[in-house]
């Protein structure tokens, strides 16, 4: 076929007309023009005599990928019959040899060609992964053109919901190189302000539809075993310094896609109220939310040994935003897996003590218009609202005594800034409609601690709102909470620099319980005279 008559087959397949008659002659030019651009070889004067029959071979893969997209199952068949996979297996290698001069245009055309295949057909998808993968599938996936890798991410995407065990072999060590290949350019691409859709929703098929998200992740991490540790946070130890793998750039970028395809929200309806339900009496921790609870609370208790490098602050962070945009999505992760009950399986894994615990073992909040001497003199021990009242040595009541255990183990200082924002976020989305959820964070005191946060703070500017979130969510619905907080005292007024500078001090009327502000005596000492009175 010449190349005018090779455009119009491109043409008639893009409209939709019968073209399966012609794809007999379509599959002989191409092993023609192979056959040519190969007994050429290379070299400047190959490569100049090549151009016309590169471009013929791209318009001949691109007539083959409309045919696949508009001519059903006999087109697909035809395309198989005559021989389409043989001819990428050649491409792809002539490509990879340096025989064809890397344009971007064909691998993106090869890599279209098999996604409507193996869209096409569970057939065309089966004999596609049997023939392509790993070798070829994974050199796909390292042209870095963000045609080719959507149509790659695509075409494994296909394969994995149609071909029994591709999910499996993908996200472990055969597919281990594809997968951090498309993962990396992924990164790259971002750069470029593209983005690859399909790459979020190949791995959030691999991670929660087929519970491989510890799998995967290892595998892009070139087998660093994160997911081998004890979830349990009574296994991490006070003071403990147990390691934790720097991780990869595909394991960063892994855990950020998967938090873009839990945040891309479609109007799914909420689970209905007794299958929610149901769900969260019957949920096990399923290996990706156990996997996400475990290496969240491996990393800041690694913390508080030493500072995270930046990619662990990444993947740190990551796991958080994919806990909370879990929790965000109205039908709590089942459009993601299929059914399961995301959030429920979270809940089972342990996630609202961990985070709990997190937040309490964080020096208490630090207004910016506050001295910065307040946020040094604050010893560890005061930690969530503990034994100090901002280091005055004032005793206050210990906000949520019943994590002071697993709070041990966790960092005061923040392992990188917006932690407290994020930790409250988790929170605050899980408890929004969800009365298990809001029911365990009471009981382990977490109310009156998310309240304490309602503040500025200087390391995460969005945490005061974010606590304020978190106690609409706790309280909507849910009595006793309404009651644990108004049933809240003042126990004592501490006194600070700024009301010394101003020439006042608040005072605690035992009888009323109430605030009253009065004027400092020039030694310092307050005067008899009240200037406010009974404020409440």
């Amino acid at each position: 076929m010449n190349e005018q008559e090779l455009e119009a087959l491109v043409a008639a397949a893009r409209q939709g007309q019968a073209v399966v008659a012609q794809l007999p002659q379509l599959l002989a030019t191409v092993r023609a023009l192979l056959a040519e651009i190969d007994a050429d070889g290379r070299g400047e004067a190959a490569q100049a005599a090549q151009a016309a029959r590169q471009h013929r071979l791209l318009l001949a893969f691109r007539a083959a990928r409309n045919a696949a997209a508009t001519g059903g199952p006999p087109a697909v068949a035809a395309l198989l019959d005559e021989g389409l996979l043989d001819a990428v297996h050649t491409t792809l290698a002539l490509v990879s040899d340096a025989t064809i001069a890397l344009d971007w245009q064909l691998p993106a055309a090869v890599a279209q060609a098999l996604a409507n295949l193996c869209t096409a057909s569970s057939e065309g998808a089966a004999a596609a992964w049997g023939a392509l993968f790993p070798l070829q599938l994974t050199m796909l996936a390292h042209v870095n053109a963000g045609a080719t890798q959507a149509a790659t991410c695509l075409a494994l995407l296909a394969c994995c919901r149609a071909v029994e065990g591709a999910a499996v072999a993908l996200a472990g060590p055969a597919g281990s190189q594809a997968m951090t290949a498309l993962l990396c350019n992924h990164q790259r691409l971002l750069q470029q302000g593209e983005h690859n859709d399909n790459l979020c929703l190949l791995a959030a098929h691999l991670a929660f539809r087929h519970n491989l998200l510890p799998t995967l992740f290892d595998s892009v991490g070139s087998g660093s075993g994160i997911e081998q540790h004890d979830a349990d946070t009574s296994a991490l130890q006070p003071g403990s310094s147990s390691s934790v793998p720097q991780p990869t750039m595909a394991q960063v970028a892994l855990l950020e896609a998967l938090c873009a395809e839990a945040h891309e929200m479609p109007q799914l309806q909420p689970l209905p109220a007794d299958a929610a339900g149901q769900a969260l009496r019957s949920a096990q921790p399923g290996a990706a939310a156990q996997f996400l609870v475990q290496l969240a609370q491996r990393l800041a208790a690694s913390s508080r040994a030493a500072p995270l490098s930046a990619g662990q602050q990444q993947v740190l962070q990551a796991c958080l935003h994919l806990q909370r945009d879990l929790c965000a999505r109205d039908d709590s992760g089942a459009g993601l897996s299929g059914g399961s009950n995301i959030a429920a399986e979270l809940q089972a894994a342990g996630f609202l003590p961990s985070t709990l615990a997190m937040l309490k073992a964080l020096v208490p909040v630090q207004n910016p218009q506050r001295a910065a001497a307040a946020a040094a003199a604050a010893p560890p021990s005061s930690a969530g609202g503990g034994s100090d009242a901002q280091g005055s040595g004032i005793p206050v009541a210990q906000l949520a005594p019943q994590l002071a255990g697993r709070a041990a183990a966790f960092p005061a200082a923040p392992p990188y800034p917006g932690f407290r924002s994020d930790l409250l976020s988790v929170v605050a989305n899980a408890a929004h409609g969800r009365a298990s959820m809001q029911a365990e964070v009471q009981a382990v005191g977490g109310v009156e601690l998310v309240l304490a946060q309602c503040q500025l703070d200087r390391n995460s500017p969005l945490a005061r709102e974010w606590a304020l979130w978190a106690v609409r969510n706790l309280c909507e619905g849910n009595p006793a909470a309404q009651e644990a907080i108004r049933e809240l005292q003042l126990c004592t007024a501490v006194d600070n620099e700024e009301l010394q500078r101003l020439g006042v001090k608040l005072e605690l009327d035992e009888h009323s319980g109430k605030l009253r502000v009065t004027k400092r005596n020039s030694d310092g000492a307050p005067a008899d005279r009240h200037i406010v009175a009974d404020s409440p």
